[in-house]
């Protein structure tokens, strides 16, 4: 995913995190800019702990930043923090190709200042649609593979309850109108 977002990685087969609970992946980020305690997010994936701890085998991922750290590279960075956060846009994917379109599409909407989050994964639509309901979503975006073959999506204005397919090049501006045109 993070080659589709085009964000640059780089691969440490030597980095070690602290925690003995974490297996296979376990990640760091570092801005450039800082000095040698430079990481501001550090985690990794868990899926064993759980069962060590007297439950079922859970996979998990988790994480741990530094405040101070994220606030002052917002500083550096001259980022304005936005004063309210505005509903969500949800999007909702099914079937085996959609999750990788899913995730690119919410960079895209990201990009264009659209508060966008992904439902979970690997869960019937049902769930994600009330997932969607439950982050009281003023949209949300159906991707699955009818949909990817003509490539749209199906936008769902959660509070209306309509619904319509919009071509995925043209969701951003679409959203940014219909999100202009209304009070969140």
């Amino acid at each position: 995913y993070l080659e589709n977002l085009r964000i640059p990685f780089k691969l440490d087969h030597r980095l070690v995190r602290g925690l003995d609970y974490y297996t296979r992946t376990v990640f760091e980020i570092q801005p450039p800019e800082e000095g040698s305690q430079n990481t501001i997010v550090g985690g990794g994936r868990y899926d064993g702990l759980i069962e060590q701890l007297g439950g079922k085998s859970t996979p998990g991922v988790g994480f741990g930043s530094g405040f101070e750290r994220i606030i002052m590279n917002l500083i550096r960075q001259e980022i304005k923090v936005p004063d309210i956060t505005p509903r969500p846009t949800v999007i909702v994917h099914r079937g085996p190709n959609a999750l990788g379109q899913a995730v690119k599409l919410a960079q895209e909407l990201r990009d264009n200042g659209i508060t966008t989050v992904l439902a979970p994964a690997q869960r019937s639509l049902r769930a994600q649609m009330r997932y969607a309901s439950s982050m009281n979503a003023r949209f949300a975006l159906i991707l699955g593979d009818d949909e990817l073959a003509n490539g749209t999506a199906s936008v769902r204005d959660m509070d209306a309850t309509n619904q319509e397919d919009v071509l995925q090049e043209h969701i951003g501006s679409y959203l940014q109108e219909k999100l202009a045109s209304r009070t969140n």
